[in-house]
Order: structure tokens, then sequence, then C-alpha cells
């Protein structure tokens, strides 16, 4: 049972990884931002007390840099299961509903994938490339070894390749 709720909450149902998602509340990047915050407490006022004058700008990249780092800490999205406001970070999805309406958890587990629904869902190309390739993926070796497969790759990888 516990691996089953990890792998639920890693793991979309279009077969997205919500773990590496910089929009969810619980995965890793957000894990790891709060995990800087932390290493770098006092270290503004460090900078502000023991920079020499030529170096000052640093304190204020630093200042940019802690911002966004605490925008990376606290998303908001709660992934797709949870719904309401803090659900599905992508508006309108038509995934979450359409999975509970069949009974399944991801796609690739619905004995009509892949379904009309994916090329009338809006999204981009790319997306419904992914959603089917991971779906795809889920269906031939079950979600355990997609997960385990794909766990540790980058979210946004596919976007530094093109």
């Amino acid at each position: 049972m516990e691996i089953e709720e990890k792998l639920l909450d890693a793991v979309a149902p279009c077969s997205m990884f919500c773990s590496t998602c910089t929009g969810c509340k619980y995965g890793d990047i957000s894990l790891h931002a709060k995990e800087l915050l932390r290493l770098l407490e006092g270290h503004e006022e460090f900078l502000a007390e023991n920079l020499k004058e030529q170096y000052r700008d640093r304190l204020e990249e630093f200042r940019i840099f802690q911002k966004r780092l605490k925008k990376f800490a606290t998303p908001k999205c709660g992934g797709c299961r949870n719904g309401g406001e803090a659900g599905c970070s992508i508006k309108g999805c038509i995934i979450p509903e359409c999975v509970k309406e069949h009974d399944v958890n991801y796609c690739g587990e619905c004995s009509e994938f892949p379904c009309e629904r994916v090329e009338k869902s809006g999204f981009k190309e790319t997306t419904i490339q992914k959603w089917l390739d991971g779906s795809n993926k889920i269906k031939d070796a079950g979600i355990e070894k997609y997960y385990q497969e794909n766990k540790d790759i980058p979210h946004y990888i596919n976007y530094k390749n093109k």
C-alpha cells in the first residue's frame, strides 16, 4: 500500500512525473529548494556584513536568487489526483476525471487507451506525445517498472535537447 501511494503521488494519471515538476508542492524540486533555503539561512546577513565594497553587487544577486528559490520552495499544485484549487496545474485537463470514470489510476491501464480524447485534448503535440509514450510504457511494463526507469529523469530535459 505504501509504494502504491508513493507512485500515485509521483506519477500523474497521464504518466508525467509530478515529483519532478516545478509546480508540485510535494515534489523533489520543492523539497530541495526548501533544503537549500535552510542551509543558506543567515547567508544574506553574512554577505551584508562581510562583502567588500567592490563586491556589494553580489548581495543583490543573492537576494534575487533567494527570492526565486522561495518560489520554487512554495509551489501551489497538489497534484491532479487531489482536485480543487490545489489540483492539476494544467487548467481544464480532462485526464483526472477520465481515469476516475474508467476506474484506473493511469491512462495506460485503461482498456480504451489510446482513445480519441488524447487527440481532442487541446494539448500541444509534444505534450500529447509525452502522454502517449509514457502511457504506452505503463501499459507494456507496468507502473512500478515505469517509475523505476524514469524517476530520476529531469522533468524538462526534452526542452533542452530541442
